[in-house]
C-alpha cells in the first residue's frame, strides 16, 4: 500500500487536485489522445492528396501529353506519305508537261541568241584589236618608219612577212631601219 500512497502523491494535478483514473477517463486524458489521432489522420489525408495529385498529373499530364504528341505525329507522317503517293502517281503518268517543254525550248533558243550575241562581240573586238588590211589596189603602197617602229611591228601592222618586206624594200637581214624611211608595204600588183 505504500506504494499507492507514492502514486497518489505524486500524480497531484496542476491545478492543485489529485490525479484519479476516473479523473484521467473523463477529461484531460482523452481528448489530448483524440487530438494526436485527429492529427495523424490530417496529415495521412494530405499527404495522400498530395500523392494523388502528383501520380494524377504524370499520369494524365506527362502519358497523356506524350501520347498526343506521338499521335500527332503519326497523323503527319500519314499525310506526307499520301502526299508522296500523289506525287509520285503524278510524275509516272503525266511526265514533263507541255507548258514545261516549251518553256524548256524558249530557254534554249535564249542561250543560243545570247552565245551568237556573245561571239559576235568577241569577233568585232577580234576585228578592232587587228589592224586593218590594206585594201589591194593597183597604186604602191607606202609606211613612213616612225620612232620606235620595227620591221616586225610594221609586218603584224600590214599582214605581211618581214622577209617579203625586206626584200620590197631591199633591206638586209643586218640594216637597220630609220625615222622618216618610207617603206614599200605592196606593189600594187
Amino acid at each position: 500500500m505504500k506504494d499507492d500512497s507514492g502514486l497518489q502523491m505524486d500524480n497531484v494535478l496542476k491545478d492543485g487536485g489529485t490525479y484519479s483514473h476516473k479523473h484521467k477517463r473523463n477529461g484531460y486524458g482523452n481528448s489530448q489522445f483524440f487530438r494526436i489521432l485527429l492529427i495523424i489522420f490530417l496529415i495521412l489525408i494530405f499527404a495522400g492528396g498530395i500523392l494523388y495529385f502528383l501520380t494524377k498529373g504524370l499520369t494524365h499530364g506527362g502519358e497523356s501529353l506524350l501520347q498526343l504528341k506521338v499521335t500527332a505525329l503519326d497523323q503527319k507522317i500519314a499525310g506526307l506519305e499520301q502526299q508522296l503517293v500523289e506525287l509520285q502517281g503524278k510524275v509516272s503518268t503525266s511526265g514533263p508537261g507541255p507548258a514545261l517543254l516549251q518553256r524548256v525550248d524558249a530557254l534554249t533558243k535564249r542561250i543560243e541568241m545570247l552565245e551568237k550575241q556573245e561571239q559576235q562581240i568577241s569577233e568585232s573586238k577580234a576585228k578592232l584589236s587587228t589592224p586593218p588590211k590594206p585594201a589591194v589596189s593597183n597604186k604602191k603602197q607606202y609606211h613612213t618608219v616612225r620612232k620606235g617602229e620595227t620591221l616586225s611591228r610594221i609586218s603584224k601592222k600590214y599582214g605581211i612577212d618581214v622577209e617579203e618586206l625586206r626584200k620590197l624594200n631591199n633591206l638586209s637581214a643586218d640594216q637597220p631601219i630609220r625615222i622618216g624611211q618610207k617603206l614599200l608595204i605592196s606593189t600594187g600588183r
